[in-house]
Order: C-alpha cells, then structure tokens, then sequence
C-alpha cells in the first residue's frame, strides 16, 4: 500500500514538473507578445489626452515584462530538473499576476474616462489577452483561470454598471466568453495532465519491465543476461586502460542434497542467504550474478589474480562459517570457487573459471582453484605485479 502511494505520489510530482517544464518552454514568447501588444495598445489611445497615464502604464508593463524575462533567463541557466523544477512555480505565478494586473487593472483606469469606442477597444485587446493566456498556460488550470480572470473581471464588472446599453451587451458577452474560456482551461489542463500521467506511467511500467529482464527474481542479483551486458562493458574498460580484471565462478556444494532433504524452500533460502553474503562481501563496482541453478559468477575489474585469490578464499571462508536457521532446520552451506584472469574476452573467462570451480569440485569441494590463459596455476607460483585492491 505504502509503495502504491509512493509511486502514485512520485508521477503527480512528475507531471506537475513536467507541465511546469512546458511552461516555462512555450511561455517565453508571451513576454514579447504583451510587450508589443501593450505598444499597439497605447499608439492606439494616443490621440486622446492624458499622455502621462498611459505612458505610466506602459513603463508598469514594460517592469513586468523585464521582470518576468529575467526569471526566465535565471531559468534557463541553472537547468532544474524533476521535482527542482517545482521550487520555481511560485515566482513564475507571482511575475504572471504581476503582468496580468497590469493589463486587467491598468487598461480599465486608463479608458475608465474615454469614449465607449476606446472601452470597446480595450475590452477587445483583453479578450485577445485572455485567448492567448487559454492555449499559452493550459497547462497549469489554476494559472489561465487565474490569468484569464485577473484580466476580464475588471473590465466586465464596469461594462455591467455602465449607462450604455452597448456596453451591458458586451459585459453580457464578455461573462459567456468567461465561462466557455474557463470550461476550456479544464478540458485542456485536464488532457494534457492525463496526457503526462500516462507517459510517466509507461515509462516507469518500461523501466520496471527491464528491470524484471535484467535482474534474477530469487536473490534480486543481476542475472546471466545483465551479467554478460555489464560484464562486457567493464571488460572493455580495462582493455583499454590495461588493466587486469578477474572473473570468480562459485558453486554451491550439495545443492541437491539440500533440496532433496530440507526441501526447496530451504533450498531457495540458502541460495537468498548466499546473495546477501556475496552483495556484503564485494566492492559497488564488482558484478555478481546468478547465472545458474546454484552457479553464481563476480566480475572483479581492476583486481588481478593474486587479489582475486585473496578475495575468493575470504568469501569461502565468510560462506562455509555461516550457520544458517530457518524455522525448521538449522545448518551451514560452502562454496567451490573457480577462478580466470588474464584475459577480456568474457567467454573465455567464463570457461576457464568454470573449468577451475569443476577442479575445486573433484577435489573435495569448498576450496579455491585458479586458471590464468587456461592454464592451472599453484597458489604458490608467482604472479606478476598488479594494482592494489580497494
């Protein structure tokens, strides 16, 4: 239950940042859109009087529109990404009523004392004003209400208190032009909500699907698929920094025994504890893996054979010490170890390594066997110097 609300929680986070995302993207514009629009706006009433208080609102207009280009440049240069995107709704609703009073507030004191001519004017360029805050912030609903509303309420207020008859007509159709913009902004917030919702769905869906792919169900270990994936990529690393890397292949002895006498849950249990030992035991940058029944593989990059060695014989060891409980029965597990190295070629390894993990098996099993270019090396045989393992 806790994981549904997490994940429903984590795709509303997304979706709101990704739909703040898009406003910031396509919202830029809309500064030079009022800016050349409130210039059009006061060329037009220029020939009436009362210069000073148009060209007052022109500089409100002009500190807003600056002020909201300099979010969007801030923006812009520190990249948030995901849920960071969400610390910037704030300043960008501020900014956006700054420049909607401008427009709603601003435009109705100035043609408050013009003829109805200029009213109707204004009230066209805020209904024009108003459409294009519908199709720019869509994304967001309480955003275009809020914008749409701040500009239209004003003015339309004043239209239905007016002596004119013309002006209650347009109140009158400015109120159904509010109405169907606000039943608008819902379907349109509401579709490209779902529209975002659904793309995080589908990829967490994808991303769990890969993982299910990747990853070996029993022990949560990588499996013999991502084994060799990620296993060929590390390989190619140390080629090319020539550096050595090692390959261990464990086995655990009597397997079958403990299936057959215990049962196999007890059996999936030791292979779950054996995991857990190996992930304790290694370093984040070694892969382990289950790439068989009882049969598990580590890849250890930038370790050669003597290290390898070393750390082969203190997980047998850590392995072989380990009493393992259970509600029914209480005992102790070992592992045959195989070791390859001076090579990066991943097959090769692989069969040297599990040719050396057979050797340990016919040899009594719970031991440490080492290959190197397919040929049985003695623990005590010198190996050539190689780099500290951290």
């Amino acid at each position: 239950m806790s994981q549904s609300l997490s994940a429903s929680r984590s795709h509303t986070e997304n979706t709101q940042s990704d739909k703040l995302q898009l406003l910031y993207h396509q919202s830029f514009q809309a500064v030079f859109f009022s800016l050349v629009a409130a210039l059009i706006y006061t060329a037009i009433l220029w020939r009436q009087p009362d210069h000073q208080l148009l060209l007052v609102w022109l500089a409100v207009i002009l500190m807003t529109s600056l002020l909201r280009l300099a979010l969007f440049i801030s923006y812009r240069c520190k990249k948030p990404d995901k849920t960071a995107v969400l610390k910037w709704q704030h300043p960008y609703y501020i900014s956006l009523m700054l420049s909607s009073l401008s427009w709603g507030t601003g435009t109705l004191i100035i043609c408050m004392d013009k003829p109805l001519l200029f009213q109707i004017i204004t009230y066209c360029f805020l209904l024009g004003m108003a459409a294009a805050a519908l199709s720019v912030y869509s994304s967001i609903r309480y955003m275009s209400v809020s914008t749409i509303t701040v500009m239209l309420v004003p003015i339309t207020a004043w239209f239905t208190i007016h002596p004119d008859t013309t002006a209650n007509l347009m109140a009158v159709a400015g109120v159904f032009f509010l109405i169907s913009t606000l039943r608008a902004t819902s379907i349109l917030a509401d579709t490209l909500h779902n529209s975002f919702m659904l793309t995080h769905k589908l990829k967490l869906a994808y991303e769990t699907a890969e993982h299910l792919a990747r990853t070996d169900m029993l022990t949560g270990l990588n499996n013999r698929r991502a084994f060799i994936e990620l296993s060929e990529r590390q390989l190619s690393l140390c080629k090319r920094n020539n550096t050595p890397a090692s390959l261990l292949v464990l086995d655990l002895d009597h397997f079958k025994t403990i299936n057959d006498e215990l049962g196999h849950a007890t059996g999936d249990f030791a292979l779950q504890h054996f995991s857990e030992l190996l992930q304790k035991s290694v370093r984040s940058s070694d892969i382990c893996a289950r790439i068989g029944g009882e049969e598990f593989a580590l890849l250890l990059p930038n370790t050669g054979l003597s290290s390898a060695h070393k750390v082969a014989e203190k997980l047998r060891m850590i392995i072989a010490s380990e009493v393992i409980n259970t509600a029914d029965n209480t005992f102790s597990i070992s592992t045959s170890i195989g070791i390859a190295s001076g090579q990066y070629e991943l097959d090769v390894l692989l069969q040297t390594a599990d040719m050396a993990m057979y050797e340990a098996k016919q040899s009594g099993r719970n031991q440490v066997k080492l290959y190197t270019n397919e040929q049985p090396v003695s623990e005590n045989n010198s190996l050539a110097l190689e780099p500290a393992r951290h």
